[in-house]
C-alpha cells in the first residue's frame, strides 16, 4: 500500500520508509530504490499540473504501477536552496486499466483512489481536492490511472503571514461560489487547454468563457474541475 500524506509526501509499502518533500536527489534515490531499480525520467522532464519545472526525476515500477518523483517547481522558489529538492510523488498505471480497480492501493485519508470508480473517490475526497493533489481525468466515468501530491509552498516571512493568511481565506470563500463548476452543472462545463493552462467554457457555447481576475482563485478553480474529470478540449493549433 502506497499512503499519500498531503503536506508530507508518500509512505512505501512495507519497510520502503517515505518519500518526503524536500529530500535531495540522493535521499529520493535511495528511498525508490527499497523498492527496485530506479531509472531517471526522460529529459526534457514532461511538464504537467502536478510538476511543473522539473529540475530532476526517477521512476519505478512496483506492481501494477509506476512510481516517479521529481524535483523542482515551488520549492526552487527564491531563498530555497539551490539544489533542486524532492516536490512531486506521482502514482500511475495504465490508462488502458481504467475500466476496473487498482491491483495496488494508493490511499490518502482512507480512500483508496484507484480502487474505486472515479466518481465516488472524487466525492469522498469533497468539492475542494486536498492540498497538493492532482488526479488525471478518467476516460469516462471509469477508475483514475493517476494521482500526484505535491508539497505546499514554503510558508511566507514572518512578517506577511497574517495578510496571506486572510488571501488564502478569502480564496477558500470565493472558491466555494464556484463549486457548481465541478459538482452540480460539471456536465455544463469543458476546460479549453490554452497557453499550457485550461479556461472554463460553457458545453453549448464554445465561445462563451469563464474569466477569473483572482490568478490563485482561477489556479484553485482549475484544479479542482480537473480533479472532479471535468471534459478537457485539446487547444487549436
Amino acid at each position: 500500500m502506497f499512503e499519500l500524506l498531503a503536506g508530507t509526501g508518500v509512505a512505501l509499502p512495507g519497510t520502503g520508509g517515505l518519500l518526503r518533500f524536500g529530500m535531495d536527489e540522493r535521499a529520493a534515490g535511495r528511498a525508490l530504490a527499497a523498492l527496485a531499480d530506479a531509472r531517471p525520467l526522460p529529459a526534457p522532464l514532461p511538464v504537467s499540473p502536478a510538476a511543473p519545472d522539473a529540475a530532476w526525476g526517477y521512476s519505478v515500477r512496483w506492481g501494477d504501477l509506476t512510481v516517479a518523483v521529481r524535483a523542482g517547481g515551488p520549492g526552487r522558489a527564491a531563498g530555497a536552496p539551490r539544489e533542486p529538492l524532492l516536490h512531486t510523488v506521482v502514482l500511475r498505471r495504465a490508462r488502458s486499466a481504467s475500466d476496473g480497480p487498482g491491483g495496488t492501493p494508493v490511499v490518502l485519508d482512507d480512500i483508496d483512489l484507484f480502487g474505486y470508480p472515479a466518481a465516488e473517490v472524487l466525492h469522498a475526497l469533497g468539492p475542494v481536492p486536498p492540498p497538493g493533489l492532482w488526479t488525471e481525468p478518467p476516460h469516462g466515468r471509469g477508475y483514475l490511472t493517476a494521482v500526484a501530491l505535491g508539497s505546499e509552498p514554503a510558508p511566507p516571512p514572518a512578517g506577511r503571514r497574517t495578510s496571506a493568511a486572510a488571501e488564502a481565506a478569502e480564496v477558500e470563500r470565493a472558491l466555494a461560489g464556484y463549486a457548481p463548476l465541478w459538482t452540480t452543472e460539471r456536465d455544463r462545463w469543458q476546460l479549453q487547454e490554452a497557453g499550457g493552462g485550461h479556461l472554463p467554457r460553457l458545453r453549448d457555447e464554445p465561445g462563451t468563457t469563464l474569466l477569473v481576475c483572482d490568478d490563485a482563485l482561477a489556479r484553485r478553480i482549475t484544479a479542482a474541475m480537473l480533479a472532479a474529470g471535468v471534459e478537457v478540449v485539446p487547444e487549436t493549433p
